[in-house]
């Protein structure tokens, strides 16, 4: 797969995935707002290591159904 058509896939799928921004204001103690920067560190980490799964997966599809033909 070329790049300008992996770049055309990212996008559209950054525009179907339910990824947001959240802003808050809270009154929170200090060790709770490291808890949930924690956390969604955890999450956002997580999100990353399934895009790369799922592009190491497709790309391994590609190559074979390429070789296949």
């Amino acid at each position: 797969m070329i790049d300008k058509e992996y770049n055309k896939i990212l996008k559209k799928y950054h525009k179907l995935s339910d990824r947001h921004i959240l802003v808050v204001e809270t009154d929170m103690p200090y060790s709770d707002v490291l808890k949930v920067v924690n956390l969604s560190d955890k999450i956002r980490k997580a999100g990353n290591e399934l895009v790369s799964l799922i592009r190491k997966n497709y790309d391994q599809l590609l190559r074979t159904k390429r070789y296949r033909k």
